[in-house]
C-alpha cells in the first residue's frame, strides 16, 4: 500500500474570465506522505488555494490526476467527492467558518453527526478533543463569545475530531496575532505528532513556513522549490 496520502500528476487548471483564459496551475507533480507537516507558499495568484481545492475535492482539474488517500478523485462524481471529504479530509479556513448559532461543542460535533456516529461516542470524542486544544471549559460558548484564537482552535478541533487522513489549512493564521498564531501552530504540530495526521498548509505567513517540516514554493502555477527540512 502506498505511503502517499496525496499524489498529483501533471495537474493543470484553467479558468475562463470572459474571453481571457487564466492558467492557474500549469502541471503540478507532487507527492505528500502520511504524517507530513507541509506548507505550500507563494505570492497571490501563484496557485496555492487552487491546488488545495483540487486536493480537497472542492474542484476538478482541467487535466491531470489527483489521488487522495489512495483514491483517484479527479474523475469522481460530486457525491463521491463529498463522501471522501466527509470521511478523509478535515478543513481549517482563514475565516474559521464556524456556525454562529452553534456552541463550540456543537460545531465540533457536526462532522461526527454527519458521519452517523453514535451520540454517546460523539460526546466523548468532542469533549476529549476540546480538552486537547484547551477549550473544554468553553464548550458551551458560541463563536461570538470567543476570541479569534479560540474560534480557530475550535475549527482545528472540528477538523481533527474524526481523525481524518488529511487536514488542509488555508491561511489558518492570517487573522491572528503572532503570539496566538504560534500557539495554534504548536497545537497543530502536537496533533500531527500524536495522531500522525497529515497537515498541508497554504500560506503567506513566514511563521507557518518556519514551523513546517517541508516547504513547497509555487510561482505562476508551477512548483519552483520543494525543500525537506531537517527534522527536530
Amino acid at each position: 500500500m502506498s505511503k502517499n496520502i496525496i499524489k498529483t500528476q501533471a495537474v493543470k487548471k484553467t479558468f475562463e474570465q470572459g474571453k481571457i483564459k487564466v492558467r492557474a496551475l500549469r502541471g503540478i507533480d507532487m507527492e505528500v506522505k502520511k504524517g507530513e507537516f507541509t506548507a505550500i507558499s507563494g505570492p497571490s495568484g501563484s496557485g496555492k488555494t487552487t491546488l488545495l481545492n483540487m486536493i480537497g475535492c472542492l474542484d476538478n482539474p482541467t487535466s491531470g490526476q489527483v489521488e487522495v488517500a489512495g483514491k483517484e478523485v479527479s474523475k469522481m462524481s460530486k457525491t463521491q467527492m463529498a463522501n471522501l471529504r466527509l470521511h478523509k479530509i478535515g478543513f481549517v479556513f482563514q475565516a474559521y467558518n464556524l456556525v454562529p448559532v452553534l456552541t463550540a461543542f456543537e460545531n465540533v460535533e457536526l462532522v461526527l453527526a454527519l458521519q452517523g456516529v453514535d451520540k454517546k461516542k460523539r460526546k466523548k470524542l468532542c469533549l476529549d478533543i476540546l480538552e486537547e486544544v484547551g477549550l473544554k471549559e468553553l464548550a458551551s460558548r458560541r463563536p461570538a463569545e470567543m476570541s479569534g484564537g479560540q474560534q480557530q482552535r475550535v475549527a482545528v478541533a472540528r477538523a481533527v475530531v474524526a481523525k481524518p487522513a488529511l487536514i488542509l489549512a488555508d491561511e489558518p493564521t492570517a487573522n491572528l496575532d503572532s503570539e496566538t498564531g504560534a500557539r495554534l501552530l504548536e497545537m497543530m504540530r502536537k496533533l500531527n505528532k500524536d495522531h500522525n495526521i497529515t497537515f498541508l498548509f497554504s500560506t503567506h505567513d513566514k511563521m507557518v513556513m518556519d514551523y513546517s517540516s517541508r516547504l513547497i514554493s509555487l510561482s505562476d502555477g508551477m512548483i519552483k522549490n520543494d525543500i525537506l527540512k531537517q527534522q527536530n
